[in-house]
């Protein structure tokens, strides 16, 4: 995918489940005036913390390799996800979001990349993959929420790493997709020395 550090957009076709990324970076703005075809509604535009990422494969296929692609309202998307068939959980009341995703996704950082790590208290690490997105609009984003600020449950932390190297983290599957308020998700789990 090009230009991590722009906003990416994704969409889902409902009748299917299936989660479609932009291929390339639209904006809320681009989003939001995108006529989308019947059965398809915004998840939402984000932009990401890693600074380059890839699929390895789409969901329901058996073997790594091309992703599925598809033309929607003029602009390519890839298949990238499926999520969970019984939605979100909210394990810990008023707190993020939890959705188990069927997703096969790679996260590459170059070298001297600081990133924030999700430390919970049961010893599980996730790496942020989205950045706050103050200008609302997930699906699963709280839209009176409009700061930078991602508040913690109580016994949770967050880390800083600071890649040394270029290192690629292959999230696994399902991958656990903790989404704040303010936008921010973090995935995993991961393990980071």
């Amino acid at each position: 995918m090009l230009d991590c550090h722009k906003p990416h957009a994704e969409v889902i076709e409902l009748t299917s489940k299936t989660v479609w990324q932009s291929r390339l970076p639209m904006t809320g703005e681009m989003l939001k005036n995108l006529s989308l075809p019947s059965g398809f509604i915004v998840v939402g535009s984000g932009t990401a913390v890693m600074d380059g990422h890839y699929f390895r494969r789409s969901p329901g296929h058996a073997e790594d390799g091309p992703v599925s692609e598809r033309d929607i309202a003029g602009h390519q998307f890839v298949h990238c996800a499926n999520p969970p068939a019984l939605g979100a959980e909210t394990p810990i009341s008023g707190g993020p979001q939890l959705l188990k995703v069927d997703k096969h996704h790679s996260l590459i950082f170059l070298p001297d990349r600081k990133v924030d790590v999700l430390c919970l208290p049961d010893g599980k690490e996730y790496i942020q993959v989205i950045t706050a997105s103050p200008e609302g609009g997930g699906l699963l984003q709280k839209a009176s929420v409009s700061s930078n600020r991602t508040l913690l449950p109580d016994g949770w932390r967050l880390r800083t790493v600071n890649f040394r190297a270029r290192t690629t983290i292959h999230l696994p599957n399902p991958t656990e997709a903790w989404f704040f308020a303010n936008g921010v998700s973090f995935k995993g789990p991961v393990e980071i020395l």
